[in-house]
């Protein structure tokens, strides 16, 4: 899976939040790319701009509002049942999948991009449709096969999730 990108709306409701009131604010922005597209409109206060930009990009890549998305995150103590289970429900998916010409995909399952979190191993698979007909069905298996699952392992699914991370 490629890494995701930074949530675009949070930069510039971060920054909005700053200075209100009679005390002026001030906003400073940690990045490994400060020439990141979305640092710099928010930086120029740019919505219009960034909002254009956004939705030209999730067109191109098929995401919201453009299609639906599913994504499955699987979290676990054990490193290796929570690799087995994701592996486990990607060849589920993976089984069922419609034919290519619905144009579904699914991507993973895959280390999710922070891997570890309070000492639990983090998986996902992502789920792609034109329609949410189209992901429905697939849904629907996920759901019945979660009875199979360890406890030890939680699962969620997120239908057009707001964050990849």
């Amino acid at each position: 899976l490629a890494a995701p990108r930074p949530p675009r709306h949070l930069l510039t409701q971060v920054a909005g939040r700053a200075g209100r009131g009679k005390d002026p604010g001030r906003v400073l922005v940690q990045t490994y790319n400060p020439d990141a597209e979305p640092v710099k409109r928010m930086l120029a206060h740019d919505f219009d701009g960034f909002a254009k930009q956004e939705l030209e990009w999730r067109k191109a890549l098929a995401y919201p509002p453009f299609a639906r998305m599913a994504a499955v995150r699987l979290e676990g103590e054990h490193p290796e049942q929570t690799a087995g289970v994701a592996r486990f429900l990607g060849n589920l998916v993976g089984r069922h999948m419609p034919p290519a010409s619905a144009g579904v995909r699914l991507l993973g399952p895959a280390l999710a991009p922070i891997a570890r979190i309070r000492g639990k191993t983090r998986w996902q698979l992502l789920l792609k449709a034109p329609t949410h007909a189209a992901l429905a069905p697939l849904l629907a298996r996920l759901e019945a096969a979660l009875a199979d699952v360890p406890s030890g392992v939680r699962v969620v699914i997120d239908v057009d999730p707001g964050a990849m991370m």
